[in-house]
């Protein structure tokens, strides 16, 4: 698992009490029950483990987890 996916992971099943094996890569986050202001507390989260700018609609509704690490990966590349 890449530090930018554990990070994710931490961040969801931590603060939004997302079970662990709910977050899978095909896995958007609209199904994990985020709504659009989980979603902003999400990217602020994920800016502040990360280190890296996280705009509110790099997470959206219809991202899935995969999507949301390969964008921050890239970020961190």
């Amino acid at each position: 698992m890449s530090p930018v996916q554990t990070a994710v992971t931490a961040v969801l099943t931590d603060k939004f009490e997302v079970s662990p094996e709910h977050i899978r890569p095909e896995a958007t986050l609209e199904s994990l029950d985020l709504d659009s202001l989980a979603l902003a507390e999400l990217a602020l989260a994920l800016q502040e483990e990360l280190g890296v700018p996280v705009a509110d609609e790099e997470a959206t509704r219809h991202s899935t987890v995969g999507e949301l690490v390969a964008t921050l990966n890239a970020k961190r590349a």
